[in-house]
């Protein structure tokens, strides 16, 4: 009993150890986010099948707060929008970075950082589907208006190199994949490969998608066509020389191209080569303000720095765009006096135990001012182990159960019907039981016990005296 018991000990402990670790917990993610944008896009699908959505209720037709709301001719056709909801901010990032991966970012909105300009912007481009901002003179990238003067463009630029040792700027969306170590052997592979556990699970394809996996050196296929069908049409040498390129690349021979100055220039492919595809060395990245910095003294006033004469965001009118925002990555320490009542689903990535918590979380969607139905979900997760794990389980537990019940569950005697607290006694007494015709005990033929061995135990309900079963025919 005590190796089952250990066995089952030692099985449950390596289960739970596997259950705590990164990987399982991004298994459950995946499974989170897939049933979420399983369940999103059905119902984006739904919507259109019924017509389509309608944001403005006024122009739309009958909701539940209508006052001559009726159930048989209500059509909801607001936008969906849904929350995701989670008390874990790490549980809740890594299903956000799955539905990144799924949908653009453009359908995403988050609200996981204390600053209340971005929350409050984050907000407004969920409720409203539009955000506010600027388009930089310089790369076209979008910054974000949240309430603070934007002066400076904060869209990552990646200064590169390429074979023929031309060093140029490019975005980060023009990387088509890194370059693994099995096409490091190519003869236009520039830099050094990029290792595959360096980007976790995802493929080399992914490369542009987050910064943690940059390194200097790191060797990458781009898409250098200019123009490119994505992106605004880059200034010429001519322009880039009325802003000061020539100061810049006074600036970079000085530093010896390791100081912070470079400019948006034209790249050196054509679309017709190779569809724009060329093979370049990562040498550094930062901000695109950085990289264009206006002339000024530096803060010791020892020097000079900066060249870049043209316009930038200062110059430049905010702009409102619209989007199509419909996901909320909702932390619940910046939940509270939230006002959710547009919101269509609320998805919760753990259950709620406390009733309390639980009326409080779900109150942000179901208060004054909704106009229709809220979907609630608790997205659930459980392991399930591989067939041959499962049936091993289940033996080492029926074989301890067997043990332990008995141990612990009383037995009667087949015998003399006499009870004992467990079975393995009721065993050992049936071996020496006088009434057990193959027992070895020996019983005096005058002792009153003796009867035993003639005189035999009734039979069970519905057995004849012969053994047979009861019927109309008796036995003579």
């Amino acid at each position: 009993h005590a190796q089952k018991l250990g066995a089952k000990i030692f099985f449950d402990t390596l289960l739970n150890e596997h259950i705590a670790t990164t990987d399982f917990q991004s298994k459950v993610d995946t499974c989170q986010g897939e049933y979420i944008e399983n369940a999103i896009k059905r119902e984006r699908k739904e919507l259109e099948g019924r017509g389509g959505a309608i944001a403005d209720l006024n122009s739309g037709p009958l909701t539940a707060a209508s006052d001559n709301f009726n159930a048989e001719t209500f059509i909801d056709r607001r936008p969906i929008k849904a929350v995701v909801y989670s008390s874990s901010s790490s549980n809740l990032l890594d299903v956000l970075e799955y539905f990144y991966d799924k949908f653009d970012n453009a359908n995403i909105a988050e609200m996981m950082q204390g600053n209340i300009d971005v929350m409050a912007y984050e907000l407004g481009r969920f409720r409203l589907g539009q955000k506010e901002g600027k388009f930089c003179p310089i790369c076209n990238g979008w910054n974000e208006y949240s309430g603070k003067e934007l002066s400076g463009c904060k869209n990552t630029l990646l200064e590169v190199s390429d074979a023929a040792g031309n060093v140029f700027l490019i975005e980060s969306e023009r990387i088509l994949r890194a370059i693994g170590k099995e096409d490091r052997d190519r003869a236009d592979c520039v830099g050094n490969p990029v290792e595959m556990n360096r980007l976790g699970e995802a493929p080399l394809n992914k490369y542009g998608i987050s910064k943690k996996a940059w390194k200097v050196g790191d060797a990458l296929c781009i898409d250098a066509r200019d123009p490119h069908p994505s992106f605004r049409a880059r200034l010429s040498e001519e322009q880039w020389a009325a802003y000061g390129s020539a100061r810049c690349k006074e600036l970079v021979a000085i530093d010896g191209g390791e100081g912070v100055d470079n400019y948006f220039s034209p790249l050196p492919c054509e679309e017709e080569t190779n569809y724009g595809q060329l093979m370049v060395s990562l040498r550094k990245w930062q901000p695109c303000g950085k990289f264009h910095g206006k002339p000024r003294w530096n803060h010791l006033r020892k020097k000079q720095v900066g060249w870049y004469t043209g316009p930038t965001l200062v110059h430049e009118e905010i702009e409102t765009v619209k989007e199509d925002v419909f996901i909320l990555a909702l932390d619940a320490s910046l939940a509270h006096g939230l006002d959710l009542s547009f919101v269509t689903h609320l998805y919760l990535l753990e259950p709620i135990d406390d009733a309390a918590l639980l009326e409080q979380v779900t109150s942000r969607a179901h208060r004054l001012g909704a106009t229709g139905p809220v979907t609630i979900e608790t997205v659930n997760v459980w392991h399930e182990l591989d067939p041959s794990t499962k049936k091993f389980r289940k033996q080492i537990a029926s074989n301890l159960n067997d043990e332990d019940q008995k141990r612990t569950s009383t037995a009667i005697c087949e015998h003399c019907y006499r009870s004992f607290d467990n079975i393995t006694l009721a065993e050992e007494h049936e071996i020496r039981c006088d009434r057990n015709p193959d027992s070895s005990a020996e019983v005096p033929l005058f002792h009153l016990s003796s009867v035993y061995r003639d005189l035999r135990p009734p039979p069970p309900m519905g057995i004849g005296a012969c053994g047979d079963v009861e019927s109309d025919t008796k036995c003579p």
